[in-house]
């Protein structure tokens, strides 16, 4: 059990620390740690970063090579943060690479900065790593403490405004200014960012690939497999990930032949994704997605529309600043109702600011007491929520009645 990790990071309070673009590279270097001459990729945006990474890791593990992906935040355990070559680690190796550095200057990092140092030992027999950043960019410790090959950027929008901005503009910058000489940048729902990115790209005298459409071959995965319909745009900017890659010769992979056929041989043999939560069907009639913000909401309501006919029972909860107005009003189409869940966080809105929303919505509400056989539901509004329902459904505090 990880008992000395998990209570030095219960210390740590808050996972979103200040930026101090300083500071986690000054630690980096008192620690002595290095990726050396690994394959580095990271991974910035608002939305669809934890599938991307994923995907790309899938992808690069079934041409044979040894990947570790560094994703956040986790539902159930820690461990779902480090990923290496289909498993996320064992307990005992987050804890062995703990107790291996040096706790005095460890006490001096964020939350997440200590989790990305994590990484740094728990990789160390990768070939690639895959380092999702955090909420930033420019400052993100994933990039003050490494030098990527490749940036793939999903789709940004507006989101953390208290750390990164209050404008499109302000957040695509700081995002973007994390580029890479290599890069690519995902399908994006504010055409702006485009030519923030070939303006950055510009002056860093990066290449940047921009993905203006998606193959049929990647459509057709998707639905054939039952994935989300969003999915095809990260696991597009994934495959995009890796003709990058191999155009700069860090990965063995031949382009020379027609790009369809390699794509479709590809997905033929990729392991299944495994990323939890990403409207993840845990029965039948109980669908779980950690969507916290309008974007995130919208591209879910285009998947649902598709996926059912029938307006679902909405599990619900939402932090203060999330914007559960805008992100509700998105969803009003598909609920039936809303039942609020309860989860004690600091963070969270205040149950009769909540109930005031739905109301203003004509959104029909209730308190969350149990589950119902008949009954469809669509559990969602952060990881927090979804994190404690899949909880308490796996120990059975949660029962269908």
């Amino acid at each position: 059990m990880m008992h000395k990790l998990k209570h030095f990071l219960e210390q740590k309070g808050a996972e979103y620390a200040p930026f101090d673009p300083k500071r986690a590279p000054r630690l980096l270097k008192q620690l002595k740690l290095s990726f050396g001459d690994k394959i580095i990729v990271q991974i910035i945006g608002t939305n669809g970063k934890g599938s991307t990474g994923r995907f790309l890791a899938l992808i690069l593990k079934n041409l044979g090579l040894k990947v570790g992906h560094f994703t956040s935040p986790h539902l159930l355990s820690l461990c779902e943060r480090f990923w290496v070559n289909g498993e996320n680690v064992a307990e005992s190796v987050l804890e062995s690479a703990f107790t291996s550095l040096d706790i005095e200057v460890l006490k001096g990092a964020s939350y997440f900065e200590v989790l990305t140092f994590l990484g740094f030992k728990v990789f160390s027999n990768c070939e690639v790593v895959i380092l999702e950043a955090g909420l930033g960019g420019e400052y993100d410790s994933t990039t003050t403490c490494s030098v990527p090959n490749l940036t793939l950027f999903t789709n940004i929008g507006i989101d953390h405004e208290e750390f990164l901005g209050k404008s499109i503009k302000e957040i695509a910058t700081t995002k973007l200014n994390a580029m890479a000489k290599v890069a690519v940048l995902g399908v994006q729902r504010e055409k702006s960012i485009a030519s923030i990115a070939e303006k950055i790209a510009k002056e860093k005298n990066a290449k940047l690939v921009q993905i203006k459409e998606i193959s049929q071959v990647i459509l057709e995965y998707i639905k054939t497999h039952n994935y989300p319909s969003y999915q095809a745009q990260n696991l597009a900017l994934a495959w995009a990930g890796l003709i990058a890659l191999s155009e700069t010769k860090r990965i063995p992979y031949n382009t020379d032949f027609n790009l369809d056929s390699a794509l479709k041989s590809l997905l033929a043999t990729l392991s299944p994704f495994d990323l939890q939560g990403r409207f993840q069907i845990l029965t039948p009639n109980i669908c779980l997605d950690v969507l916290h913000n309008t974007d995130s909401a919208m591209a879910l309501l285009e998947h649902y529309v598709t996926f059912s006919k029938n307006k679902t029972i909405l599990i619900y909860n939402s932090y203060s600043d999330k914007n559960p107005k805008a992100i509700l009003s998105l969803l009003k189409p598909i609920i039936a109702r809303v039942e609020i869940f309860v989860v004690e966080n600091p963070r969270m809105i205040k149950k009769s600011i909540l109930e005031q929303i739905l109301q203003e919505l004509a959104i029909p509400y209730c308190d969350f007491v149990a589950l119902k056989k008949e009954s469809q539901y669509l559990v969602c509004g952060s990881f927090s929520v979804v994190a404690k329902f899949l909880k308490d459904f796996e120990e059975k505090r949660i029962m269908e009645e």
